[in-house]
C-alpha cells in the first residue's frame, strides 16, 4: 500500500479530506500526529466494534468498557500498525486479545451466555454481510470459537488470513471452525424447522378437535 504524503506539524484535515481516506491512510497519518485521524478512525469503527464485543461477552456495559479500552490502547500503540493488514484486522486483533484476557480472568463468557458455541455459514445459510438476528441468536448455541470465526467471516466480511491474526490461529484451523459452525449451525435450524413443523401439527390436531366438539354438543343441542 502507498504510504500517505507527510502531513505538516498541527495540520487538521477537513471533514472531506478525511471521509475520502481509506482506513489504513488514516492510520498511518495517526502515526504522525494527526489526532482527527485517529478520531475519524474511532467514528468509522466504534459501531462495530461495539457489535462485536456485545455478540463476545453478551453484556453491554462490558461490551462498552471493552471498546474503549481497545481504543485507548490502539492510540497508545499506533506506532505499531503496519499496513500490511488492514486497520480493521488489527484494531478487531486488540480487541479479541483484550476480551480473552479479561475472561480467563472473571469467566465473563460463562456467566453471560446461556449456551456457550457460535456459528452460521456462507454458500448456503448466509446469504448476506449480516444475518438475520434470530439467526445469530441460535448461532450462540455453538461454541465460542465457532460464533467468533462466524461472526468475523459474515458480519465483518474479513478474509480467512484476517480471521486467523484476528484469533491467533491458523488459517487451516480457521477453515476447519467455519465448516464445523456452518454444519452444526445447519443441524441446529434443521431440527428447528422439525420442531416447529410438530408444533404446527399438534396445534392443528387440537383445533380440529376443538371444533368437532364443539359441532357435536350443538348437534347434540338441536335435537332436544
Amino acid at each position: 500500500m502507498e504510504e500517505p504524503r507527510p502531513i505538516s506539524q498541527g495540520a487538521k484535515p477537513g471533514p472531506r479530506t478525511l471521509a475520502v481516506l481509506s482506513a489504513e491512510e488514516l492510520a498511518l497519518r495517526s502515526q504522525q500526529g494527526c489526532r482527527a485521524c485517529f478520531a475519524e478512525l474511532v467514528q468509522r469503527h466504534g459501531t462495530r466494534l461495539l457489535a462485536f464485543m456485545q455478540q463476545k461477552t453478551g453484556n453491554a456495559h462490558d461490551a462498552e468498557d471493552l471498546v474503549q479500552d481497545t481504543f485507548l490502547k490502539a492510540y497508545r500503540n499506533i506506532h505499531r500498525y503496519r499496513n500490511s493488514f488492514k486497520f480493521s484486522t488489527w484494531l478487531f486483533t486488540i480487541a479479541t486479545r483484550l476480551a480473552n484476557s479479561r475472561y480467563r480472568s472473571k469467566r465473563y463468557l460463562e456467566s453471560s451466555r446461556q449456551a456457550g458455541p457460535e456459528s452460521v455459514r456462507r454458500d448456503t445459510i448466509v446469504t448476506e454481510r449480516q444475518a438475520h438476528p434470530s439467526l445469530w441468536a441460535r448461532a450462540k448455541s455453538l461454541s465460542r470459537n465457532q460464533y467468533e470465526a462466524l461472526w468475523l467471516r459474515y458480519a465483518e466480511d474479513m478474509s480467512i488470513r484476517e480471521i486467523a491474526k484476528v484469533m491467533g490461529k491458523s488459517q487451516v484451523n480457521v477453515r476447519v471452525l467455519l465448516y464445523r459452525a456452518r454444519m452444526n449451525l445447519a443441524q441446529r435450524l434443521n431440527e428447528a424447522m422439525v420442531k416447529d413443523e410438530l408444533r404446527r401439527q399438534r396445534l392443528s390436531k387440537e383445533n380440529v378437535s376443538s371444533i368437532k366438539v364443539k359441532g357435536d354438543r350443538c348437534s347434540a343441542g338441536s335435537s332436544d
